[in-house]
């Protein structure tokens, strides 16, 4: 489950958060973003320190007393595949044939990585735990979370028919009623470790849901002797994300709006995973191999290990305030707030309402009412935020088929050989529009956004027309809107581009629409009322998913496209 950035109370009374990970930064953002951020890092620390070497720390893998395999024996490969895995990353694919091609040989390189961690995958991973598995350990973790302060006598943790586990009422509760609380203290974080732990984020203070996952690392392979062991034993052991995805299950993404944005997923990871491996064994001795090195030496991280800690904190990190106002070399941090994983809450899971939970500074603690009534024995849900179905593929793992806030994005650009680029983008920029930008299709009724529109009116404008709206660049947000004052010829020029745009995306997509019949017609199956495919297990469920997923995207793109004609014709 993913939810929303959550606000103190004051901020969430003045606006509703906004999502997603994206969360929070949405992982989308957030992820992309630590990437970039954490190669550049390395790389600074790397060039200020140069060493090399494969040997380095590798051999002192001990925690708490335990030993985990050195994979000695399997280190020279590993490293060579590593530094492959470098050389592909630092590369910009330059189209989307490329940008696949990269993807397919990441995948081969980290699927033998896999088979030679193997080993310290058994020591330190995941279990494989079923629903039932976990449901057994949700007495010990509701114990937990009691002892813990977590206050909520309406709900009760069960296991839902293609949600695995939520949250269930054990009496009716009425819309606006307040139901769940979780302290502070409960709330997991990078503040939460201990002192000596804390320590070793001190590298990437920003890094806030990277930080999130390297804490989540030390407290899962601390296992019995880690105080969050109840929380983490009640974590699915994998997930639907596309850091999950087979070679095969990536290629039926491939056409949609979301397939992009799914390989820049895996790629931000896989460079996370080699730049933090490079720094342990590779060249030990640079500078951030003192923090970096730990999950290797002291935690057994494997890649196995790393996307599973990836993928719990896309799927359920949320932001609160920093409770550390500053770091160790007094750098003001109060207004950056921090990711965190909140317990009990988390297991809420999304229908489409509003945003209901918020954090209360006041007193460090997260609330939750209910967004709408609820029975006795019914679900209870909660409102992750304003996030489209690619944005809930990628990051999430599911999609919402009742989504009021879907979109399908559509890439538009100036081009730099026209001469009237300037005028263009001047207008654009009184309309907060980029020169370059991801701008929105949109379901019915509304089909093409406002920025969609005014962009190719925009672009389809003549010297004369750029001149009489770039005078008066206040008149200039009319263009937002479907009934805006210009020229008829303007306005069929505008429709009859976005219509041939639109064709063109949707022959894309169904161009790449190979699934079997059956596939098809399971994922029609699933597209009825109050269905959304939800954290479900792992194989051909991810291909039902994407076929969910290619439905929306289609039905979409297909009502904008008629809307698009039809405007063509007034």
């Amino acid at each position: 489950m993913g939810k929303n950035k959550r606000k103190n109370k004051q901020q969430q009374q003045q606006q509703q958060p906004s999502q997603s990970q994206a969360q929070t930064p949405t992982q989308s953002e957030a992820a992309s973003g630590s990437g970039l951020a954490l190669t550049s890092a390395l790389g600074s620390a790397e060039r200020g320190n140069q060493a090399s070497g494969s040997q380095g720390l590798q051999d002192k893998n001990n925690i708490d007393g335990k030993r985990f395999p050195s994979l000695s024996g399997q280190r020279g490969e590993l490293n060579a595949l590593v530094g492959r895995l470098l050389e592909l990353v630092a590369m910009q694919p330059a189209n989307p044939n490329e940008e696949w091609k990269q993807y397919v040989e990441l995948q081969l390189q980290l699927q033998r990585i896999m088979v030679l961690e193997e080993p310290l995958q058994r020591a330190v991973c995941l279990d494989t735990s079923d629903d039932q598995t976990r449901l057994a350990k949700v007495n010990a973790f509701s114990e937990w979370a009691k002892a813990g302060g977590v206050k909520s006598d309406c709900l009760e943790i069960a296991v839902f028919p293609g949600y695995q586990l939520g949250l269930r009422a054990t009496q009716d509760i009425a819309a606006e009623q307040p139901v769940l609380s979780v302290p502070r203290t409960l709330i997991f974080s990078e503040e939460h470790l201990p002192e000596t732990d804390r320590k070793l984020f001190c590298n990437f203070p920003l890094l806030t849901n990277f930080n999130l996952a390297y804490a989540l690392v030390i407290e899962k392979v601390r296992g019995p002797d880690s105080v969050w062991r109840p929380y983490i034993d009640v974590l699915p052991a994998r997930y639907n994300t596309v850091l999950y995805f087979t070679i095969e299950q990536m290629q039926r993404l491939r056409g949609t709006a979301a397939c992009t944005s799914a390989l820049r997923q895996c790629r931000v990871i896989a460079r996370q995973y080699a730049n933090m491996y490079k720094c342990v064994h590779i060249r030990p001795e640079a500078s951030s191999a003192s923090s970096m090195g730990v999950l290797f030496t002291q935690h057994g991280l494997c890649y196995e290990l790393y996307r599973w800690a990836v993928s719990t904190v896309m799927t359920r990190q949320n932001l609160v305030p920093r409770e550390l106002q500053a770091n160790e070399d007094g750098d003001d941090l109060s207004q950056l707030p921090i990711s965190a994983l909140i317990p009990y809450w988390d297991m809420a899971n999304h229908r489409p309402g509003k945003i209901t939970s918020y954090y209360d500074s006041g007193v460090h603690h997260m609330y939750c009412t209910a967004q709408e009534d609820c029975k006795a024995g019914e679900q209870f849900f909660i409102y992750y935020g304003d996030r489209s179905n690619a944005d809930l593929l990628v990051h999430n793992g599911f999609i919402d088929v009742n989504n009021r806030k879907d979109y399908v994005k559509i890439r538009l650009g100036l081009g730099q050989s026209d001469p009237l680029v300037e005028q263009r983008a001047k207008i654009l920029a009184r309309l907060n529009i980029e020169r370059k930008a991801e701008l929105r299709v949109l379901p019915a009724p509304e089909y093409i956004s406002g920025e969609l529109l005014a962009f190719v009116r925009v672009f389809n404008m003549s010297a004369d027309q750029l001149e009489h709206w770039g005078s008066d660049l206040e008149r200039a947000v009319d263009l937002l809107h479907i009934d805006c004052a210009l020229e008829t010829d303007h306005e069929t020029r505008t429709w009859q581009y976005l219509y041939q745009r639109l064709k063109l995306l949707l022959g894309v997509l169904e161009a790449t629409y190979k699934e079997s019949e059956e596939l098809q017609q399971l994922g029609q199956l699933q597209l009825t009322e109050g269905q959304a495919a939800k954290e479900k297990q792992p194989g051909q469920d991810i291909d039902l998913l994407v076929v969910q997923y290619r439905q929306l995207e289609r039905r979409i793109l297909a009502d904008a496209l008629q809307y698009a004609q039809e405007r063509c014709k007034v």
